[in-house]
């Protein structure tokens, strides 16, 4: 038996083997929580609340992002991992093997990672069943109740907020301060809402902002390093309501819509007037889409109801996005995003992220 045991370590490392048992466990762990929700709800609290809370505050200290670091040097990490595989091989064909399994063994905890630290959060309680909602289909008219609600609390923060050329808001605090506003808004939604996770976390900023844009991606939570990865390329509103939406997924509400309305929540919840008025604005944006579509007439109404500042708003971020709008970048993208949303029980895609509009409408009207 020892002899067996010092050939297997041989080619398999000790520490390798027990990343691979977890691995295993993980794929068994992956398919109770796509088909026992009870289970995937008590991972998503206790394993997966601890992963999230430890990913996060590891790399939360650290001014930039991890992850894209990684990404921007990922042809020399790559290159220096077939140099020094090489390296093994030449010297023995068992070293080669190791280092190689090695690899394999680390590569495999990114998927463990995902498993009992995120992919529960899909199968669970639904948003919706633990705050307290009834979700239904919705009629133009309910939908230009909501949009005449948000647009109300819009014009009560208005006032406060700052136009510097009339017609593009922009936020007068710095990103490390919009960090500072969020945390604190998201403390005041675990007072309300007590079993959400609590974290204190901040947000980074890409630095690859601008080309990032051509994808259509305004932010990204990697599982991996525990980062809310923002765009910071964004108008100021969208910048902040991203922001608040990858801090979601930091703790632990993996679906979009849901992501979306919890940041929604967040903002409305601020002290700061430009935050309330970031969340309001950019799911008013959405919901306005919406009523499009259902009801051309009721969107005029709510269109001409709007303050100027707030059409003067939506007008210059269209003309923002005029340049980004059409290109291979964000077809591919758009493409990926959408298989890897409908695979993780979202089957609408990345129509998901517009699936908010029947939350903030549920939630708005209950209000009422």
């Amino acid at each position: 038996m020892k002899k067996f045991f010092k050939k297997s370590t041989a080619f398999v490392p000790v520490w390798s083997a027990v990343l691979f048992a977890l691995f295993f466990c993980s794929l068994i762990v992956n398919g109770m929580i796509k088909n026992h929700p009870a289970f995937a709800q008590t991972i998503h609290r206790t394993v997966g609340a601890a992963m999230r809370a430890v990913m996060s505050t590891l790399t939360s200290w650290i001014p930039f992002s991890l992850a894209e670091i990684l990404l921007i040097l990922s042809p020399v990490l790559l290159f220096l991992v077939c140099f020094f595989m090489t390296r093994r091989l030449r010297r023995s064909l068992t070293a080669g093997i190791r280092y190689f399994v090695g690899f394999l063994s680390v590569t495999s905890l990114v998927f463990t990672i995902l498993v009992f630290g995120y992919n529960a959060s899909f199968y669970g309680e639904k948003i919706e069943t633990t705050i307290g909602l009834e979700r239904n289909d919705l009629a133009p008219e309910q939908l230009y109740d909501t949009a005449i609600l948000l647009i109300d609390a819009i014009r009560e923060d208005i006032p406060d907020v700052y136009y510097p050329e009339g017609s593009y808001s922009e936020m007068r605090f710095s990103y490390s301060e919009m960090n500072r506003k969020l945390n604190e808004a998201y403390q005041a939604f675990c007072e309300r809402y007590p079993s959400f996770q609590h974290l204190y976390t901040n947000t980074k900023p890409v630095m690859l902002s601008e080309p990032w844009t051509y994808t259509h991606i305004s932010g990204m939570y990697t599982f991996f390093t525990g980062e809310a990865n923002v765009n910071t390329n964004y108008p100021d509103f969208i910048m902040i309501s991203s922001a608040a939406h990858e801090m979601a997924h930091q703790r632990g509400i993996g679906k979009e819509d849901e992501a979306n309305f919890v940041a929604f929540l967040v903002c409305s919840l601020s002290d700061d007037p430009y935050i309330r008025y970031s969340g309001y604005a950019d799911v008013l944006n959405e919901l306005m889409g919406k009523l499009s579509s259902a009801d051309a007439e009721l969107h005029r109404k709510a269109y001409e109801y709007m303050p100027q500042e707030l059409r003067n708003e939506y007008t210059a971020y269209s003309v923002f996005f005029d340049k980004y709008r059409e290109n291979v970048a964000a077809t591919v993208s758009t493409t990926v995003n959408n298989a890897y949303i409908t695979s993780h029980n979202q089957p609408q895609g990345v129509k998901s992220y517009g699936l908010v509009v029947d939350l903030v409408a549920a939630y708005m009207l209950n209000e009422k």
